[in-house]
């Protein structure tokens, strides 16, 4: 049965709205999710080519080498210290060690009193007042043997004079050779941690 003109017409603006909306319909549940996603991984693809043009800038002016580098300084130098600055349950051994070798160089130990235990920065600065008694060229050695122990122990503010005459008589030499000695010790000790063991890293 043919349609009449009317029907057409009214047929053709179906098909065209149904088009319209066929077309909308795509629009907004694929093409525009689709676009915006799009848009989404050109602004990260354009991120990680700035990350990476920064990487390759780093790389060619060396900074990442020089980085490496100063790591591996501070590295070393955290080493030295771990060798030099003794923990705090080591000194009563470094005081041992110090008797030792003024045993060692016929030196007489008179006194080793702890003065002050001072706070600076990441050490705790121990102090002790040290008096012996020796002939001129045993003290220097034993002062020697003190400044060269694997732990840092800094003898300072020394002063000789000729030993008193109870010291001479004491340890039998009236010849006015015998010296006494008296300094200062100074020692950098690692504070314990607080949770430590305070046991030697």
């Amino acid at each position: 049965m043919a349609l009449s003109q009317k029907d057409r017409q009214q047929l053709l603006v179906i098909t065209i709205v149904l088009a319209v909306a066929a077309g909308a319909g795509f629009w907004y549940m694929w093409r525009a999710p689709k676009v915006e996603q799009i848009s989404s991984l050109e602004l990260e693809i354009d991120s990680l080519h700035t990350v990476v043009d920064s990487a390759r800038r780093d790389l060619a002016s060396g900074t990442i080498e020089s980085l490496r580098q100063r790591a591996a300084g501070y590295e070393a130098s955290l080493s030295l210290m771990r060798r030099l600055v003794p923990l705090e349950n080591e000194v009563p051994r470094l005081i041992d060690d110090i008797a030792s070798r003024a045993t060692m160089r016929g030196v007489q130990i008179q006194e080793i009193n702890p003065q002050s235990v001072d706070a600076a920065g990441m050490f705790n600065v121990h102090r002790y007042r040290v008096s012996v008694v020796g002939h001129y060229d045993e003290i220097s050695g034993f002062l020697a043997d003190v400044a060269s122990l694997p732990r840092i122990m800094v003898p300072y503010d020394l002063t000789l004079g000729i030993a008193p005459l109870t010291a001479q008589i004491t340890y039998g030499d009236t010849t006015g050779a015998l010296l006494q000695g008296q300094f200062q010790l100074r020692t950098f000790v690692k504070p314990p941690s607080p949770g430590g063991s305070g046991a030697t890293e």
